[in-house]
């Protein structure tokens, strides 16, 4: 993998924004210029609107991370474009990225599923790794992680 990989400039003002981008990237050909697959990809920002909504809940922070999470907080609720090439503790990383093959239909049936519940049902008061933001914090945080990691996905 390269140091750098090519990347899309995305942004997302909604969540049904990012939702329709990936509809229309799974209806073609697409190729990947990070270190995971489209369908690891889309169940990766499932697994994340689930957590803000308390649908599933991700393996507790180490306490370290958590003692620099009011950090991290002001680095990712902010209008800013976010930044690849974050690695979580490895129970996180285990989690949010399985080490296995998700196949596109799936991992775009669990996004919109996941996307869904999410319009529905709103985000946790106290987000699980942030502590209390705001749905609309929430919202934005939702819609910069898909453009981040949607940026990988290109159409062919």
């Amino acid at each position: 993998m390269a140091t750098n990989p090519e990347r899309r400039e995305l942004t997302f003002k909604t969540i049904e924004e990012a939702s329709a981008e990936a509809e229309r990237l799974a209806s073609g050909e697409v190729r990947i210029t990070g270190a995971h697959s489209f369908g690891q990809i889309l169940n990766h920002l499932a697994l994340s609107h689930d957590v803000s909504t308390g649908r599933v809940v991700a393996p507790p922070l180490p306490f370290l991370m958590k003692l620099m999470m009011p950090l991290m907080k002001r680095m990712v609720i902010n209008p800013k474009p976010l930044k690849p090439g974050v690695t979580l503790p490895a129970k996180g990383e285990a989690f949010f990225w399985p080490d296995k093959e998700i196949d596109v239909p799936t991992g775009l049936q669990y996004f919109t599923e996941s996307v869904e519940y999410y319009r529905n049902n709103g985000s946790l008061e106290k987000h699980p790794f942030f502590g209390k933001i705001t749905r609309d914090e929430c919202d934005e945080l939702n819609c910069r992680h898909a453009a981040l990691h949607l940026s990988f996905v290109h159409p062919v």
